[in-house]
């Protein structure tokens, strides 16, 4: 590296040292601080920019992978627990081409790409467990499409078919589910896949598909749809869902009359689950028609004394009014209702002692007749089933009226609580800026007090030279060094703290006392020490 010129050295040098030391710091931390940024900035736009080369690798292929990007020296970074591997991305399909021709990854999902590659010789039985590999890889693949899913290893069992009907077993399946860090599948999702294998795979009844999750939780439904259990489970179901529509339905109508939160409704639901089918026949007798009608004519043969004759013979078939009825009855039916409506009290202020006390006042029977008819009308009351309704004014409770606030409640004073956050909010920031404003004044002491020490050092270097010093010990120097050394230099008694100074002029006060006045001063001393 060719040297600076002289001239420039030594301008650089002479410029340093008439720094202080603390520019001295300042500059030598800029310089360090400016270096690192620039390496920092060169490094950050050179680093190439890396991509997913595979992901959801078991430890295996992800091994070999890495064991195959060392020898190829390609840069890469594992992510996810080693399960994701990344490259530079300008290298990503070409890397992954190159493994892909080498059989890598190998324990990855297989899918219908394993009939690419076409094998001769191969036997009838081989194809079939390929074709059934390709199938379960393929509902893997699916199912991992799901967002709560993170793994899924599917099987499937297709038995060999039987001569006989009644020998022949059915095809069944089982999964089982790696599932995402705090994710949890519903019971729709659940079932839902359920049908979704069923419907993937021949001869598959969503009865004989099992799913469990890694940690060996049964999540399929172990009843068979038409089981006692399973019918109980759907009936209990049903119950709920009635007894929140009917509940719902109620409540909204009450809390637009009284507000939000004044109201609370139960409705318990009987419901019939009879599965009831019914042939009725019905005959009207007063209701006939004609069926059919025989005329019957019988005429005599003539003779010499008897003149000839015809007699007619009328059947009439009459057919009775018949009603034929089929009738299947809906399951599900509601039974019986038995509903309880809670109302809030009436809140009025009144006022007790110089203060305002909120007082609950019981509603007028004409309001609650009018309220339990309007619950009749929301759930749908029928006198026939033997319905009941109960409508009830009761004060609530401190856990619904001061746990809740509602705008439309009467009685909640909510300006006043909304003016009390708003204060506490602004109080809170008032006292973070005076925080912060003692902080910036204590730091203006500190860069008033450092710019001081800046400009005595700098007044000081008149004094620096070590020739000039002796001479300014010794007395030989000009006097004009010495008007400088006491302009410049500071008194020793700056040096001294207060307290310093105080404990001194107490010790000089107490020696000239002792001094000036020693009978005193021994009298005053027995006193202390007999006090003491």
């Amino acid at each position: 590296m060719p040297e600076f010129p002289t001239q420039v050295r030594t301008q650089f040098i002479d410029f340093v040292r008439r720094l202080s030391l603390a520019q001295r710091l300042a500059l030598g931390a800029v310089t360090i601080g400016a270096i690192v940024g620039i390496v920092a900035l060169v490094t950050i736009v050179n680093r190439p920019t890396y991509g997913t080369l595979f992901s959801n690798l078991t430890p295996q292929d992800a091994s070999k992978i890495v064991e195959k990007l060392q020898e190829k020296k390609i840069q890469y970074q594992l992510e996810d627990d080693g399960k994701t591997i990344a490259i530079p991305k300008d290298k990503i399909y070409d890397t992954r081409l190159a493994l892909a021709g080498e059989g890598l990854p190998q324990s990855s999902i297989i899918g219908y790409e394993i009939f690419d590659r076409t094998n001769l010789g191969v036997s009838d039985f081989v194809q079939k467990i390929n074709y059934r590999r390709a199938l379960e890889g393929e509902i893997a693949r699916t199912i991992l499409q799901l967002q709560e899913v993170e793994g899924a290893r599917v099987h499937i069992v297709v038995p060999e078919k039987a001569l006989f009907k009644e020998d022949e077993k059915p095809t069944t399946a089982s999964i089982v589910l790696k599932l995402r860090s705090g994710k949890a599948l519903r019971r729709e999702s659940v079932q839902g896949m359920i049908h979704l294998v069923a419907s993937s795979v021949e001869g598959l009844d969503p009865t004989n598909v099992t799913i469990v999750d890694a940690r060996g939780t049964l999540l399929s439904e172990t009843e068979k749809p038409n089981s006692l259990a399973a019918k109980t489970s759907s009936q209990y179901e049903l119950q709920q869902k009635v007894e929140n529509y009917l509940a719902t339905k109620a409540q909204n109508m009450l809390e637009g009359v009284l507000g939000a939160g004044n109201a609370r409704v139960q409705v318990t639901a009987e419901l019939d689950f009879r599965q009831v089918e019914r042939t009725l026949e019905q005959y009207d007798p007063e209701k006939t028609a004609v069926r059919s009608e025989q005329v019957t004519e019988e005429k005599t043969v003539v003779k010499d004394s008897v003149s000839p004759s015809t007699r007619n013979n009328t059947v009439t078939n009459y057919e009775v009014n018949k009603t034929l009825e089929h009738v299947i009855e809906s399951v599900g039916g509601v039974k019986r209702l038995s509903v309880a409506a809670l109302v809030n009290g009436k809140k009025i202020e009144v006022q007790k002692d110089g203060k305002t006390v909120t007082e609950y006042q019981s509603r007028p029977a004409e309001e609650m007749n009018q309220l339990s008819e309007i619950v009749r009308r929301a759930v749908g009351f029928d006198q026939r089933r033997n319905d009941e309704v109960s409508v009830v004014n009761l004060p609530f409770g401190n856990e619904d009226t001061e746990g809740f606030l509602y705008k439309d409640q009467p009685g909640t004073d909510f300006v006043s609580i909304l003016q009390e956050e708003v204060y506490g909010k602004i109080l809170i920031l008032v006292a973070m800026l005076g925080g912060v404003a003692m902080l910036w004044v204590l730091l203006g002491r500190v860069r008033s007090a450092n710019r001081e020490d800046e400009a005595l050092s700098k007044r000081l270097d008149v004094v620096v030279d070590d020739a000039t010093t002796r001479e300014l010990a010794a007395g030989t120097a000009p006097a004009e060094l010495h008007e400088a050394k006491q302009h410049y230099l500071p008194p020793a008694e700056s040096l001294i703290s207060t307290a310093a100074k105080i404990r001194a002029e107490r010790q000089t006060r107490i020696s000239e006392y002792i001094s000036n006045k020693p009978q005193q001063a021994g009298r005053l001393l027995k006193v202390w020490l007999a006090d003491s």
